[in-house]
């Protein structure tokens, strides 16, 4: 068996944990993990929301954007 341990959480955040895992049919681990991998993902996400504005606003980044777009309708347009 895989090793586990004991995480000490408020009564009513156990409550919810086990709600949401019987309506999903989930073990707590699954119902946590799933939860965890949903906070990493909306992390990266914003990273590349700030990132994405930076670019945005840097005239270099626009006219490298504009050549890349420029490709793809090259390589995409009707031989």
């Amino acid at each position: 068996m895989a090793d586990t341990t004991t995480v000490k959480v408020h009564t009513s955040t156990r409550d919810l944990l086990l709600e949401i895992g019987a309506a999903r049919r989930q073990s707590a681990d699954q119902v946590i993990r799933a939860a965890l991998t949903a906070m990493k993902r909306d992390e990266r996400r914003s990273v590349a929301a700030a990132e994405a504005r930076a670019i945005k606003d840097d005239p270099q980044d626009r006219a490298e954007i504009e050549a890349i777009h420029q490709d793809l309708a090259a390589l995409q347009a009707p031989t």
